[in-house]
């Protein structure tokens, strides 16, 4: 069937609501299929475009952003809802004022204020939404700050209806707008049936460009082998998620093709650079030199991440690809350990969570791997594995050597990723395990969020890098990667590592037969 596209995906979403629900599987359930966001990160320029937003302007105190919005935009029409208006400033205010106000009617619904991701980007950044007139409106800032538009690209920040709200509190049913959702993207919400199937039809009357297949459909598949079984007998035509143990048999099969996006999740290895002898910049370059990255990657990670001496992705537009690389020459190692008076006598404390993460399938074998290569040369350390509430308390005390971690940023801001490792004012449980805190990197990371100027940010930001790099505080091990395999008949499938994946461009042609698949 040309005109319908069978997804199979591992997990059925949270709810059809991003503002509230941040897993992978309610992103590829809604953020493109469902809604439309102010602005959106062009694919290939990794610039902000815009979506319903037709432009906008920044005052030159950069703390007023005046949004001018398009005035065809039309929401779903469903079953459930039928519009009597398109789009206007009062969507865009209702959307957001929910998670900034707490006196929104849809503030505290579906236990939202729950998630520590919930309002959390916008709650310190936005004083208020002021409505110019029906297309205008500006976000007034509570200081300058240059992150606004990438929160505003953002999954978390999709467009909701006003009306849609409000019939929704007129009937007694508010939890309904995270469960039967109404957006304007290129897709709306048909169905879900007992958490194993969704279907969504193509919006009946778009304002963007229509999708090229009507009917979308999301098969809840959990176990990857009948994924996969699934998609060469045709009763899928993309599946997500494959395990490790079939990248390499599907990169090999001819009729399907295997699609691999770099996430921004990044594991690393914090050394405490407040504890003697990490203190010491000699000594952090030589035990991170002491350590075989590349032998972590393949008997921890197998095929799930790609090797990484960079703290930002290679996708993003501030990745510096000049930055030194960390080699591992241990006896080289040894020597400058020598040279640098290194006590021979102490056990270094490798710290890691006791329960493994999307940034690391095994830490406990990561840490495993690089106690072995210590004692190589004559390091010793024992490994501390603790749960989630122990290492919270020894995270805030400071008491430990190195902490093995990670990081998962959820917009496309370098700030993002940069401020909560490198701030003077982020402690360890916002994310600082390295305990950094250098006059000219917060120097760096405070003016570059004022900096508006596209490039002298990437500028700025080059330059962080190479500090952080020479200081070696951080030592990056991988950046994870996603997976997705599809028909060699599909064709325009877009996957983006932070906002999910989209169908709305996806062409399908002439479908294999079964028995040519197998």
């Amino acid at each position: 069937m040309t005109d319908s596209l069978i997804y199979c995906a591992a997990k059925a979403p949270k709810s059809f609501n991003p503002q509230i629900s941040h897993d992978v599987a309610t992103l590829d359930a809604t953020t493109h299929q469902l809604y439309n966001r102010l602005v959106k990160v062009d694919p290939i320029s990794q610039r902000f475009s815009a979506d319903i937003a037709s432009h906008w302007e920044v005052n030159d105190a950069k703390t007023e952003y005046t949004f001018y919005l398009r005035k065809d935009i039309n929401f779903h029409h469903t079953a459930y809802f039928k519009p009597s208006r398109q789009l206007n400033a009062d969507d865009i205010i209702f959307s957001f004022k929910r998670m900034l106000s707490q006196d929104h009617p849809f503030y505290s619904i579906n236990n939202a204020i729950n998630n520590e991701l919930y309002n959390r980007p916008f709650s310190g950044l936005v004083g208020d939404i002021i409505k110019i007139d029906q297309y205008t409106l500006r976000f007034l800032l509570n200081k300058p700050n240059a992150t606004l538009l990438a929160n505003l690209a953002a999954h978390y920040a999709v467009i909701h209806s006003q009306e849609y709200g409000q019939q929704l509190l007129l009937a007694g049913h508010p939890e309904k707008i995270d469960y039967s959702p109404i957006g304007t993207g290129p897709y709306q919400f048909k169905s879900i049936t007992n958490n194993r199937v969704i279907r969504y039809q193509a919006h009946r009357t778009p304002w963007q460009a229509p999708a090229n297949i009507n009917n979308l459909i999301f098969d809840i598949t959990p176990n990857s082998s009948k994924r996969y079984a699934k998609l060469l007998s045709g009763e899928c035509d993309i599946m997500t998620n494959p395990a490790s143990s079939q990248v390499d048999q599907i990169s090999k099969n001819p009729k399907v093709a295997l699609s691999s996006k770099p996430t921004g999740n990044i594991s690393l290895i914090a050394l405490n650079s407040k504890k003697a002898p990490f203190n010491d910049v000699a000594i952090r370059h030589a035990l991170s030199e002491a350590i075989d990255l590349k032998t972590i990657l393949s008997a921890v990670f197998f095929e799930t991440a790609m090797s990484t001496q960079n703290l930002l992705p290679d996708h993003s537009w501030a990745y510096n690809p000049r930055i030194s690389k960390a080699t591992y020459t241990p006896q080289e190692s040894l020597v400058e350990l020598k040279k640098n008076h290194f006590d021979f006598s102490r056990t270094i404390r490798i710290l890691a969570p006791a329960k493994n993460s999307i940034f690391n399938p095994n830490f406990y074998k990561t840490a495993e791997l690089i106690q072995a290569n210590w004692a190589e040369i004559g390091v010793k350390s024992v490994i501390v594995l603790l749960n989630a509430t122990e290492l919270n308390q020894v995270l805030s005390h400071g008491d430990y050597d190195i902490y093995l971690t990670g990081k998962n940023p959820y917009i496309k801001d370098p700030d993002n990723l940069f401020r909560p490792l490198l701030s003077c004012n982020a402690s360890p449980l916002e994310g600082n395990t390295s305990q950094w805190c250098d006059a000219q990197v917060q120097s760096l990371l405070d003016t570059t969020l004022l900096e508006v100027n596209f490039i002298q940010r990437v500028k700025n930001y080059y330059q962080l890098q190479e500090y952080i790099q020479a200081q070696r505080i951080y030592q990056p091990i991988a950046h994870m990667l996603r997976f997705d395999v599809f028909n060699k008949y599909i064709s325009n499938l877009q996957v983006n590592s932070l906002t999910g994946i989209n169908f709305q461009f996806v062409k399908k042609g002439n479908v294999i037969n079964k028995e040519e698949t197998q």
